[in-house]
């Protein structure tokens, strides 16, 4: 069974699930908490039609949970490169929470692109960013194209995460209307209600509501253990986190994912 959990990732999971419980009790939660309910009515109050992109990570797991009762259809891409479970995950909390849940599937499997252009790659390169080849033609196009739709969409984005997206909320704010653009020709409107948020406010609230995070979350012992929130669902393929150990994570964890990387790009080895 994966992921591979040891006592140590317990011993770590469950001491930060103590310190989330106390954070929840805290004015500085409370007040981020209705910080992002006020972000959301204020979404809902400028535009009609919106939608909440969920990837089944913590981040958007916790907004989305915050859309629920709202009306707001969700969107959430799931391919063969996602960690095991996550369709039914993302399905079975739409299906608890009453949430209007459509599952994007790519044209073209991600697995098969990595195979066919195995040559051109390297475990340690960019696999997620937007200039990415996979990215492009499996992800960006497909969840634009969904999201192009509707006036407005929730992200699930905290501006702690990386210096990218803090520049856009110090420059954008948290609620803003991006420019005109093939998929929006009005522009789309864009909330970020968690953007205020730290890591230690996503686990206080899935505490305080009984979200259980998706397995991934768990594997904290072996990189993470003084930073939980630092692990990142996206695809479980490395790329250029493959630089500070996303291939040893890998292997530790999920020893049978690390077996199709190497498969597909054997300098894998090298990085584990």
């Amino acid at each position: 069974m994966e992921p591979r959990l040891r006592p140590e990732d317990l011993a770590v999971w469950e001491m930060w699930q103590r310190t989330a419980r106390l954070h929840a009790q805290s004015a500085l939660h409370r007040r981020r908490v209705e910080r992002a309910r006020v972000l959301i009515a204020e979404a809902l109050a400028t535009a009609p039609r919106w939608c909440g992109m969920w990837s089944g990570g913590k981040d958007s797991t916790v907004m989305v949970h915050l859309l629920a009762g709202q009306g707001v259809p969700v969107a959430s891409e799931k391919d063969d490169l996602d960690y095991p479970g996550e369709r039914e995950y993302v399905e079975n909390l739409a299906l608890a929470w009453g949430l209007e849940l459509t599952v994007l599937v790519p044209p073209i499997s991600p697995s098969a692109w990595i195979a066919e252009h195995a040559a051109e790659l390297s475990a340690d390169g960019d696999m997620h960013s937007r200039a990415a080849g996979l990215s492009k033609a499996c992800f960006y196009d497909l969840v634009e194209a969904h999201g192009a739709k509707y006036d407005g969409i929730f992200l699930g984005l905290r501006s702690k995460e990386s210096k990218g997206r803090a520049l856009n909320r110090a420059t954008r704010g948290t609620l803003y209307r991006k420019l005109p653009s093939k998929w929006h020709s009005a522009g789309q409107w864009v909330c970020a209600p968690l953007s205020d948020w730290d890591g230690l406010d996503v686990y206080a609230y899935a505490q305080t509501h009984g979200i259980d995070l998706l397995h991934v979350y768990r594997c904290v012992a072996f990189l993470h253990r003084n930073e939980p929130w630092r692990v990142r669902k996206s695809w479980w393929i490395p790329g250029a986190d493959a630089r500070w150990g996303g291939v040893a994570w890998l292997r530790h964890y999920y020893p049978s994912l690390y077996s199709r990387l190497r498969g597909w790009l054997p300098d894998a080895s090298r990085l584990a």
